[in-house]
């Protein structure tokens, strides 16, 4: 006859059996989920921009007809919605990002067009 664990309360209501961890090694591992978490996140800040440019939030009534046409032209059927300007170290306007969800498979869809209408990049 052996000793059996005790059960364990989990937050919802569960319970298990298992051993816990120790808190130290609890904590460490919180840190790293946390961390590799974050990293993989990716896709909410500026790492797709030009090093030394700055964004800008604007309405997407203030890009120009032409360059929101050109953006149509290089990802049709996209309604966009949201636009940021992208300054330089001076200020001065580098090119517009403008982004909007494709409604086929509600993929977010972007493209930066330079103020002269020409298709920086789009993803």
């Amino acid at each position: 006859m052996g000793i059996e664990p005790k059960p364990t309360r989990l937050p919802w209501g569960l319970r298990t059996t298992r051993r816990r961890f120790p808190r130290p090694e609890r904590v460490l591992l919180g840190l790293l989920v946390g961390i590799t978490s974050a990293g993989s996140l990716g896709g909410c800040g500026d790492a797709d921009l030009p090093p030394g440019l700055s964004k800008k939030a604007i309405a997407i009534d203030e890009v120009p007809d032409a360059l929101r046409a050109a953006a149509k032209k290089a990802v049709p059927g996209v309604p966009f919605k949201e636009a940021w300007q992208n300054l330089d170290p001076q200020g001065k306007l580098h090119s517009y990002e403008i982004r909007g969800k494709q409604p086929s498979d509600g993929k977010i869809r972007e493209v930066r067009v330079s103020p002269t209408g020409e298709i920086l990049e789009s993803e």
